[in-house]
C-alpha cells in the first residue's frame, strides 16, 4: 500500500473560502431534495397492497385468491416543492423456492438503497418461522456493516389486525365518520403478539441494532449507548420498552425523544380496512426518515390524522355476523340494517 504523507493545511484565503463555502451549500442542497423511499415487504397475502392503497388512497390491483404484486410498485407521495417519498409494494414471498430467490435478490437491493423498510407479517398467524428464515438469508449473504444498516432500516408491522375477533372491535362514531380500536381484551392480545414477535426479530439482533430519531437542539444526555450530534439523537442496540421507560423516568423532559427513539423497534400493529394504527404508521415512518424529512413532509403529517377516519356507512358493512332466524325464516339480527 502506498505511504500517505503527513500534511498541514494553512489558512484559507477569500477565494478558497467563497468556494468552500459554496461546496457546503451545494452540498446541503443535494442531501434536501434527495428523494427518500420506503419498501413494504413480507410474504404473499399479509396486506401490503391493501396498506398502500388505505394510506394513499391508490387502485394498487390485490390478489384476493392469487397473488398479484409481481416486481415492484411504486407509489410517489408530494412534499414541499420538489420532494418527493416514494413508497415501493414489493413482491411477495412464500409462494415458491424458485420465485423467493427472485424477490429475496429484489428485497436486498432495496433494502441496501432505501430509507426505511417495513416488514409485515400477518397478525393471525402464530408461526415467524419463514419470516425469520429469509430475514436471516438475507443478513448471511451481508457483510456485518451492510447488516446493521438493514437492521437500521427496518420497521415490523402486524398487519390485517380486523381479523382478530372475538372479543370485539369498538367504532367510536362521531357524526357520520368514525374511528376502529380494539377492545380492553384484544388491546391485550394485540400487545402480547406485538411483544413476541419483537422477541423474534429484535432482541436476538440487539448488537445489529441502532435506534435514531431528531432533536429538538435541547437534548444533552449521554451515556455509554445513548448520544446526540447535529443529526439527531441515536442509541445503540435494542431500545425496548423497559430501556424506554427507564430513560423516561430518568429524563423525564426527553420523554418525548425517547417515545420516537422507541417507535424504531416498536411492532406495531394495524389493519389497512379498519384504518387502524395508519396514523401512527405513517407518522413513525416519517420521524424515521430524519429532520429534515420531518419538514419536508409536514403537510403530510398535519393530514395524517385523518387516515384514521371511516364512513359510518362504510362501517356498517364490515359486519361479518348476521342471525337467522330458522324457525320463522327471517332475519333476526343483521348490523346493517340496524338503525343508528
Amino acid at each position: 500500500m502506498a505511504k500517505i504523507e503527513d500534511f498541514s493545511v494553512g489558512p484559507l484565503d477569500d477565494g478558497q473560502l467563497k468556494k468552500a463555502r459554496e461546496n457546503i451549500r451545494r452540498e446541503r442542497s443535494a442531501g434536501s431534495d434527495k428523494p427518500l423511499s420506503v419498501a413494504i415487504m413480507g410474504q404473499t397475502g399479509v396486506g401490503k397492497t391493501s396498506l398502500l392503497n388505505s394510506l394513499f388512497g391508490t387502485d394498487l390491483a390485490v390478489g384476493h385468491v392469487r397473488p398479484v404484486t409481481r416486481r415492484p410498485e411504486p407509489v410517489s407521495v408530494a412534499g414541499t416543492s420538489r420532494h418527493m417519498l416514494t413508497f415501493w409494494d414489493m413482491p411477495g414471498i412464500g409462494e415458491s423456492d424458485a420465485a423467493d430467490e427472485t424477490h429475496l435478490a429484489m428485497y436486498l437491493e432495496r433494502l441496501i438503497h432505501c430509507d426505511v423498510a417495513i416488514w409485515a407479517c400477518h397478525a393471525d398467524s402464530p408461526s415467524t418461522a419463514y419470516d425469520e428464515q429469509c430475514l436471516r438469508r438475507l443478513l448471511d449473504t451481508v457483510a456485518i456493516e451492510t447488516r446493521r444498516l438493514i437492521m437500521s432500516k427496518l420497521t415490523f408491522v402486524l398487519t390485517k389486525a380486523d381479523v382478530l375477533a372475538p372479543p370485539p372491535w369498538i367504532f367510536d362514531m362521531r357524526g357520520d365518520r368514525g374511528t376502529f380500536g380494539p377492545g380492553g381484551a384484544l388491546l391485550r392480545r394485540l400487545e402480547e403478539k406485538a411483544a413476541y414477535y419483537e422477541s423474534v426479530f429484535l432482541e436476538p439482533r440487539a448488537d445489529l441494532l441502532l435506534a435514531s430519531t431528531y432533536g429538538t437542539g435541547e437534548f444533552t444526555v449521554s451515556d455509554e449507548r445513548l448520544g446526540f450530534d447535529r443529526r439527531g439523537v441515536h442509541y445503540r442496540g435494542y431500545f425496548s420498552q423497559q430501556v424506554c421507560d427507564t430513560y423516561s423516568e430518568r429524563y423525564p423532559a426527553h420523554r418525548e425523544v425517547f417515545s420516537r427513539l422507541r417507535d424504531n423497534h416498536r411492532v406495531l400493529p394495524c389493519s389497512a380496512l379498519f384504518r387502524f394504527n395508519l396514523t401512527r404508521l405513517m407518522t413513525g415512518v416519517v420521524n424515521r426518515l430524519g429532520p429534515s424529512a420531518v419538514f419536508r413532509f409536514r403537510r403530510l403529517l398535519q393530514e395524517v390524522e385523518e387516515l384514521a377516519e371511516v364512513p359510518v356507512s362504510t362501517a356498517r358493512t364490515y359486519g361479518n355476523l348476521m342471525i337467522w332466524d330458522g324457525e320463522r325464516g327471517t332475519k333476526a339480527f343483521d348490523l346493517a340494517e340496524i338503525p343508528l
